[in-house]
């Protein structure tokens, strides 16, 4: 009888649908979010059998903000999980509702037979094409052995820099294709050695240079305003800005998504006289907060035409888009450092 453990031995054949639920598995995601069907009932299965809660909805949109809403709660990537075509255009609303917001997710779907793309296979749509407006990163796995590395660029994308909305498009074809469990295994392990551990960062460290003039602005202020937003929020440094606050007394002004950081009773709220507040401001520092149309866009005549703004983001482009007076690029947890 020949040994089992010999060279010559079968090995196990799995499929992508386990391929894909291994690698999300071994990436750490525990809920996935969305609608099953064909192409794409296996690979929910197969999560499932992998310890990952599956929550099933009627219909994708409401998965989709689901899968958004984690995403924010979390600070990990909500999973949505779409069939094909209808499917995919469905889960489109979560999708954008997720880049609106900056919130890390990542939306899978199955897709037609690559062989037969453009002959009118069942629900064929160009899904990378349909969801580039929606979403900062869209991959396709082309073969089986492409799934880990592509779940691995998701994942890390949708939470690199500015966190958003993802994609990963799994064609019928791939999934049925198989590899050894071996094979499999190594495919994973360098997916995940291969992943950037932290996110992308925009910039490097807030020099300290910087800072010093930040803090410089804000000492030689006569009505300086702190603005904090979602990013804030985001980024859990309720007791950071506690501690800015109530150490420099200066007045803070909450977005509507930076609410319930500090108390609207605290002494320095300036949110019941927010008109007010930025009206009369010289030096604002708005941190984890988009000058865009909820601050007015930072612009007369809410705001003074001589206040100088110092704006502390993640995002380069934010920066250069904004044109502050000072920008300061660098996750919140960086700054406060």
């Amino acid at each position: 009888m020949a040994d089992s453990n010999s060279p010559s031995a079968p090995q196990t054949l799995i499929d992508g649908n386990v391929l894909a639920a291994k690698s999300f598995a071994s990436c750490g995601v525990t809920h996935m979010f969305g609608v099953v069907g064909i192409p794409v009932t296996s690979l929910a299965n197969r999560a499932v059998s992998l310890g990952i809660r599956f929550l099933a909805f009627h219909n994708e949109q409401s998965a989709g903000y689901a899968a958004s809403a984690y995403g924010y709660l979390t600070g990990r990537p909500g999973l949505l999980l779409t069939v094909s075509g209808p499917g995919c255009v469905h889960g489109l609303a979560g999708l954008s509702n997720a880049m609106a917001n900056t919130w890390p997710m990542v939306m899978i779907s199955g897709s037609c037979d690559q062989k037969d793309a453009g002959r009118g296979d069942f629900q064929e749509l160009d899904q990378i094409e349909a969801v580039e407006p929606f979403s900062k990163f869209s991959v396709k796995a082309k073969d089986v052995k492409d799934i880990p590395n592509c779940v691995v660029q998701v994942l890390d994308r949708a939470v690199a820099g500015r966190p958003g909305g993802c994609y990963l498009d799994l064609p019928s074809d791939v999934l049925h294709q198989t590899v050894t469990e071996s094979e499999a295994e190594s495919l994973v392990t360098a997916a995940l050695n291969s992943s950037e551990s932290k996110p992308i960062a925009n910039g490097s460290e807030v020099p300290t240079s910087e800072i010093e003039r930040a803090v410089e602005l804000l000492r030689k202020a006569e009505r300086p305003l702190i603005v904090f937003g979602k990013g804030a929020s985001y980024a859990r440094t309720e007791n950071e800005l506690r501690k800015l606050v109530e150490t420099t007394g200066v007045p803070f002004l909450p977005t509507p998504m930076g609410k319930g950081l500090l108390p609207d009773t605290h002494e320095l709220a300036a949110g019941a006289a927010r008109s007010l507040a930025i009206g009369k401001c010289d030096v604002a520092l708005v941190v984890g907060a988009r000058l865009n149309w909820l601050l007015h866009f930072g612009e007369p005549p809410k705001w003074s035409k001589d206040v100088k703004f110092i704006l502390v983001d993640v995002c380069k482009d934010e920066i250069e888009l904004r044109k502050p007076h000072l920008g300061l690029i660098g996750t919140q947890k960086r700054f406060w450092n």
